[in-house]
C-alpha cells in the first residue's frame, strides 16, 4: 500500500510536470505565432516602406528631370544664370550623393542632363573650366548609357545638347573642333526628329541643336549651309507653335534661327532678301516680347537683327541708316546687359553693338565722334575676356581696329594708349594658353599691326615696314588647324601685307611693294564674301598694285588691273547715300588709272582732285587723305 500510494504520488507529481511542460509548450507556440505575425507584418511594413521609398524616389527625380529641364530652360529665358547655375549645382550634388546601388538608367541620365544645363551657365558666366569639367563628365555617363545598351529617345537628346554645349565651350577656347561638335549633336538628333510621329522633346532639341550649327556656319563663312540649316531649324519651330504664338519659347529660337539665316543672307551680298527676311523675323520676335517682356532669347534675335541689317545699309552704302539700326541695337544690347549683367555673350555683343556705331561714324566722315563707340567697345570686350581665348582674339581686333583709327586722326597718344592695354591682355593670355598656342600668335599680331599704323601715320615708313616684315614671317611660320585659326591667320596678313607693300612703294621699291600686294590680296581672299566690304577691300588692294605695276613700265598690265576697280568704284558711287570713304577709294583708283592712260591722265587727275576737295573737312584733315591729295596734285604738275 505504501509503495503503491508512492507510486501514485510520483505518477501525480509526473502528471503535474507534463501538464506544466503542455501548458509551457502552448504558450510557446502562441507567443512563437504572435512572433511569426509580427515578422510578417513587419516584413510587409517594411515592403511597404520600400515601394512607398521607391515611388517617393521616382516621383522626386521625375520631378528633378523636369525641374532640369522645362524650369531650367524658362528660367534661362530671363537671365538669371546664376539660380539655374546654383539649382542645377544641387541636383549634381545629389546625385553624386546616391549609393551606386540607387544609379538606375533614369537617375543618370537626370544627373547627366543637370550637368549638362550647369555647364551651359557656366559658360555663360566665363566659368569655362569648370563648364568643361562637368560637361565633359556629362558626356561620358551618357555615352555610358549609350553603350550598355541605352537607345532611348531621352538620353540620346540629353547627349546632344551635351556635344552642343562641348560646340561653345570650344568657340569660347578659340578651337575649330567646335563645329564638329555642334554638328555631331544634330546628327544625334536628326533620325529622332525627322521621323515620322516625332516626339516635340526631339524636335524642340533638334531647333536648339540647329540654331548653333547655323551660327556656326554662317561665322566661318559657309553661308549657302548656313542659310539652309537656319531655314530648317525655322520649319521645325513653326511646326512646334513658332509663327501663331502657341508656343512662345518656339517663337524666340524662330527668331534667333532667322537672325542667323539674315546674317549669312548679307555676308552673301543678298541684301533685298536679307532685308525683308529680316522684318519678318523681327515681326516674330517683337511678338514673343510683347508677352514675354525680357524674353532674353528674342531680345537676342532683335540684337542680331539689328546688327544685320546695319551691315545691309552699310553694303548699301547707306551709313546713316546703319547708324540708326547700330544705335537700336545698343538699345537692345543694353536691355539684355541689365537683365543678366554677368553673362559674357551678352557684354560681348554690347561691343558688338558700341562698335557698331563707330563703324557707321566712321563712314559718314563724323571720324572724331566715332572713337569714343570704339573705346566703349574695348571695355565691353574686355570684361567679356574671362570668356576664354575667343574672347582674347575679338578684343585683340577691336584694339587693332580703334588703334589704327585713332593714328589716322592724328591721337597718336590715344593709339599708343590702345595698343599698351592691348598688350596687356596679350600677357594675361599667354599665361592661360599653352608655349606656341596660335591664338598667342594671332593676339600678338594684332597689338602689333596697329603699331605698323602708328608708324606709317607718322610718316615712320622704315619703322612701319621693319615691324610689318616682322609681324608677316611670324604668322608665316605658325601652324593653324583648319577653319577658323586659319581665317584668322590670314586676316592678319591680308593687313601686314598691305602696310608693307604701301611702306615699300612710297619708299619706292615698286617690285617689292608688287610682290607684298599680290600676297595681301591672296590672303584676303580667304575670307571673302560676297558683301560689298568685301569687294571694296579687294579694290583697296589692286589699286595699290596697280601703281606698282605701272611703276615698273608695265603699263598694259596695271591697266587691266585698274578697270576694274574703277568700274565697280563708279558704280558705287552712283548709289553712294554718304558713305565719304568711298569717295577717297574712288579718287585713289582714277589716279591709279591716270598712271595708265596717259591720253586721258589729265582729267582723270583733274576728277580725282576734285573728289577729295569736296570731303568734309574732318577727312580732308587726314593724314591719308592729304597723302592721296599730295600725289594727285604733283602728277597734275607733271611732278
Amino acid at each position: 500500500e505504501l509503495a503503491a500510494r508512492g507510486a501514485l504520488v510520483r505518477a501525480r507529481r509526473i502528471a503535474a510536470g507534463c501538464t506544466v511542460l503542455a501548458i509551457g509548450a502552448i504558450v510557446a507556440a502562441v507567443f512563437a505565432y504572435f512572433s511569426t505575425q509580427r515578422a510578417h507584418r513587419a516584413e510587409l511594413e517594411a515592403q511597404q516602406t520600400r515601394v512607398v521609398s521607391e515611388q517617393a524616389r521616382l516621383q522626386a527625380e521625375q520631378l528633378l528631370g523636369y525641374l532640369t529641364d522645362d524650369f531650367v530652360r524658362e528660367l534661362q529665358t530671363f537671365g538669371r544664370l546664376d539660380v539655374v547655375a546654383e539649382f542645377t549645382k544641387r541636383q549634381i550634388d545629389y546625385f553624386n550623393a546616391l549609393p551606386p546601388t540607387l544609379k538606375d538608367r533614369d537617375t543618370t541620365r537626370n544627373g547627366a542632363l543637370a550637368m549638362v544645363q550647369y555647364a551651359r551657365a557656366m559658360r555663360s558666366l566665363g566659368k569655362l573650366d569648370t563648364s568643361k569639367t562637368v560637361d565633359d563628365e556629362a558626356i561620358r555617363l551618357l555615352e555610358q548609357l549609350r553603350s550598355g545598351g541605352d537607345d532611348s529617345e531621352a538620353s540620346s537628346v540629353a547627349l546632344a545638347l551635351g556635344y552642343a554645349v562641348q560646340a561653345q565651350i570650344l568657340d569660347n577656347r578659340n578651337d575649330p573642333a567646335g563645329p564638329g561638335a555642334g554638328k555631331h549633336a544634330a546628327e544625334l538628333l536628326r533620325p529622332l526628329a525627322e521621323a515620322p510621329h516625332a516626339s516635340a522633346a526631339a524636335r524642340r532639341a533638334y531647333v536648339e541643336v540647329l540654331m548653333r550649327v547655323a551660327f556656326e556656319q554662317q561665322g566661318s563663312e559657309q553661308n549657302e549651309e548656313a542659310v539652309k540649316t537656319a531655314q530648317l531649324a525655322m520649319r521645325f519651330a513653326t511646326d512646334l507653335g513658332a509663327k501663331d504664338m502657341s508656343n512662345i519659347e518656339m517663337g524666340a529660337n524662330y527668331a534667333e534661327s532667322g537672325a542667323w539665316m539674315v546674317s549669312a543672307l548679307a555676308n552673301l551680298g543678298r541684301n533685298d532678301e536679307a532685308g525683308r527676311s529680316a522684318q519678318e523675323i523681327m515681326d516674330v520676335a517683337d511678338k514673343v516680347v510683347k508677352l514675354r517682356p525680357g524674353y532674353r532669347l528674342a531680345l537676342h534675335a532683335q540684337q542680331i537683327i539689328q546688327s544685320v541689317l546695319a551691315q545691309v545699309a552699310t553694303n548699301d552704302l547707306k551709313p546713316a541708316e546703319g547708324l540708326r539700326f547700330n544705335q537700336r541695337g545698343v538699345e537692345v544690347s543694353q536691355s539684355l546687359v541689365d537683365l543678366d549683367p554677368d553673362n559674357i555673350v551678352s557684354i560681348n555683343n554690347q561691343g558688338v553693338a558700341h562698335q557698331g556705331v563707330g563703324d557707321s561714324l566712321w563712314s559718314m566722315g563724323r571720324v572724331r565722334e566715332a572713337i569714343p563707340y570704339y573705346l566703349k567697345s574695348l571695355d565691353d570686350y574686355a570684361r567679356a575676356t574671362v570668356g576664354g581665348t575667343g574672347f582674347f582674339i575679338i578684343h585683340g581686333y577691336d584694339v587693332a581696329q580703334t588703334a589704327n583709327h585713332q593714328a589716322q586722326i592724328g591721337d597718336a597718344a590715344g593709339a599708343a594708349a590702345t595698343i599698351a592695354s592691348g598688350a596687356e591682355f596679350l600677357v594675361k593670355l599667354r599665361k592661360i594658353e599653352p608655349p606656341g598656342s596660335m591664338a598667342v600668335s594671332i593676339a600678338d599680331s594684332l597689338v602689333k599691326l596697329p603699331m605698323v599704323g602708328a608708324a606709317y601715320q607718322a610718316g615712320d615708313l622704315q619703322r612701319a615696314r621693319q615691324v610689318a616684315r616682322e609681324t608677316i614671317d611670324e604668322l608665316l611660320a605658325t601652324k593653324p588647324h583648319a577653319g577658323l585659326q586659319t581665317s584668322q591667320k590670314f586676316v592678319s596678313l591680308f593687313v601686314a601685307y598691305h602696310f608693307q607693300a604701301r611702306t615699300d612703294y612710297l619708299l619706292g621699291d615698286y617690285a617689292g611693294a608688287e610682290k607684298s600686294e599680290r600676297a595681301s590680296i591672296e590672303s584676303r581672299r580667304h575670307s571673302t564674301t560676297e558683301a560689298v566690304i568685301d569687294k571694296r577691300d579687294l579694290g583697296e588692294l589692286s589699286t595699290w598694285l596697280a601703281m606698282a605695276v605701272a611703276r615698273q613700265g608695265r603699263l598694259a598690265e596695271a591697266a587691266q588691273l585698274i578697270a576694274p576697280v574703277v568700274k565697280l568704284q563708279r558704280e558705287l558711287a552712283a548709289r553712294n547715300h554718304g558713305d565719304q570713304w568711298l569717295t577717297l577709294e574712288l579718287a585713289a583708283a582714277l589716279y591709279a588709272q591716270a598712271l595708265t592712260d596717259k591720253a586721258h591722265a589729265a582729267a582723270l587727275l583733274h576728277e580725282a582732285a576734285a573728289k577729295i576737295d569736296a570731303l568734309p573737312t574732318a577727312l580732308r584733315s587726314l593724314h591719308d587723305t592729304r597723302l592721296w591729295r599730295g600725289v594727285i596734285g604733283a602728277a597734275e604738275r607733271g611732278a
